[in-house]
């Protein structure tokens, strides 16, 4: 599809077509939007494309929970969502977690749970994934079991409760 597009010279005032030049713009699928004057130049420009309708429109978040890896086994990830001062308990693909990069035990993450429009009737549901600390944040550390902390440990359970075990 070509458009022919003549453009008037701003000091035309002969008959003759001196005053006048020819653009000529080869276009697929676009469409002339407007023609607008810029600087004395009258330019055609181009409509933007019509949306894609496969394209996700509508973003809406449903939910956005907080929660930590629980446990690694292999392929698959469980995680705790806290809920209510409840944990609320998962599995997911380890893959969707590491590449957000969310790796390490008890790392803590939030997750929104999104839905996209893709037609004027299907909606599809996904999750996104954000780390709320690096690997790197944290770290474990063991230490010795002396008296000293035995006692201070022992006085903690007696006033808070009892250890499991």
């Amino acid at each position: 599809m070509s458009l022919n597009i003549e453009v008037s010279s701003s000091n035309s005032t002969s008959s003759r077509s001196q005053g006048w030049e020819s653009v000529r713009f080869r276009s697929t699928s676009e469409s002339v939007g407007k023609i607008e004057s810029v600087a004395g130049r009258t330019v055609a420009t181009i409509a933007s494309r019509p949306q894609n309708p496969n394209k996700p429109k509508g973003r809406k978040v449903l939910r956005r929970l907080k929660g930590f890896i629980a446990a690694l086994n292999g392929k698959d990830a469980r995680v705790a969502f806290v809920q209510d001062g409840e944990n609320i308990f998962y599995d997911f693909p380890a893959s969707l977690l590491r590449k957000q990069g969310i790796t390490a035990l008890h790392q803590p993450f939030e997750m929104d749970e999104v839905s996209f429009e893709m037609e004027p009737y299907a909606a599809v549901t996904a999750y996104e994934f954000r780390p709320l600390a690096k690997v790197s944040d944290g770290y474990q550390e063991t230490l010795n079991l002396d008296a000293d902390r035995e006692r201070k440990r022992n006085l903690i359970f007696q006033k808070f409760g009892k250890a499991a075990g």
